[in-house]
């Protein structure tokens, strides 16, 4: 990928989405497609990918 600082800065600000939305989701029992604790799954899974993808182009020219 050419583009993986952009793509990791989307994935970092998905990942606070979804933060967010778990935060929503438990403390006011909303119904938006998953529980919080699945919301809080999806944010942490972008947010590792995005910590990845950032340190793949940190080391890419060792």
């Amino acid at each position: 990928m050419k583009n993986t600082k952009g793509l990791a800065s989307s994935l970092f600000g998905l990942s606070l989405v979804a933060f967010i939305l778990a935060v929503l989701v438990s403390l006011f029992s909303m119904n938006l497609w998953l529980a919080g604790t699945q919301w809080m799954l999806v944010a942490v899974i972008l947010a590792v990918y995005a910590n990845y993808l950032n340190c793949r182009e940190a080391h890419k020219n060792d």
